[in-house]
């Protein structure tokens, strides 16, 4: 099997190390791609796809692009040109995985849990830094740096507390409004007869009690806590935490890399 004596997207003409077009482009397209969200898994692919091999007999894998991402011979370093601009080649080393266990910003554990796909509502995965990733519906990742998806989250959450008003139920359905209705038109038939019965009267208010009661369902019920709890909370700086995971049950992050919130009445905001 042929090993390669040179890093991919070079060749060796008249004894000096100069650039391999097609090699040379395929590089500058890994690096473009992988800084838009792709995996290595994803470029091994494709790559494979196009039909220009690693090396002769030796197809892509996700180790080759690794590699490739990480050489920095691609800014010249003297003996071999340069292939990329230093934007392209930093563009792909911010997107790399941080493998350090550590978060930059803590908030993102506590948005991790709760965030959802916008468009099938199943959970996301952070797969790298800055990118947010549905398995389900396969929707491109979703880009958007901790810092911005952090502050949007902190402004939904202030905007309801500051106008809890905002917050409303699901209109009722066409049936409960018409149970409504009806025992509304049968207490104004019994009170427009000549000869009034107060007990049929009393009758038809408490069946009228009863439907409203009815129509109201846990979103009604839902609705009333959010605008109590969030008209009672304490305005503070920074990602509260405790009063996103009470009054929200997913943050919706699009492939667009807008956010919304859905609340626990079922209402979204934001996006």
């Amino acid at each position: 099997m042929a090993n390669r004596k040179l890093s991919f997207g070079y060749c060796l003409r008249n004894g000096q190390i100069q650039e391999e077009t097609m090699e040379a482009e395929l590089v500058r397209l890994i690096f473009r791609r992988y800084g838009e969200g792709a995996s290595y898994g994803t470029l091994a692919d494709e790559l494979n796809a196009l039909g220009c091999p690693y090396a002769p007999g030796r197809p892509w894998n996700k180790n080759m692009v690794a590699r490739i991402l990480q050489d920095r011979r691609y800014l010249d370093n003297g003996e071999y040109p340069r292939l990329l601009s230093p934007e392209l080649f930093h563009q792909a080393q911010s997107a790399r995985p941080d493998v350090s266990g550590r978060l930059e910003r803590p908030e993102i554990k506590d948005i991790r849990v709760l965030a959802r796909c916008a468009q099938c509502g199943k959970p996301m995965r952070r797969m790298r830094k800055n990118y947010w990733y549905c398995s389900n519906c396969m929707a491109s990742p979703g880009k958007i740096k901790d810092e911005v998806l952090i502050l949007c989250v902190e402004q939904l959450l202030r905007s309801l507390r500051e106008h809890p008003e905002t917050i409303s139920p699901a209109p009722a359905a066409e049936s409960e409004n018409e149970a409504v209705q009806a025992a509304q038109d049968r207490l104004t038939h019994e009170l427009e007869q000549a000869e009034f019965d107060e007990a049929v009267a009393k009758a038809q208010v408490i069946a009228l009690a009863s439907a409203r009661f009815d129509a109201l369902g846990s979103g009604d019920y839902e609705t009333m806590r959010l605008r109590h709890l969030l008209g009672g909370a304490e305005p503070g700086g920074g990602l509260d935490a405790a009063l996103l995971r009470q009054v929200t049950t997913a943050v919706l992050i699009h492939p667009s890399g807008a956010v919304s919130l859905k609340l626990k009445n079922g209402q979204t905001i934001g996006g």
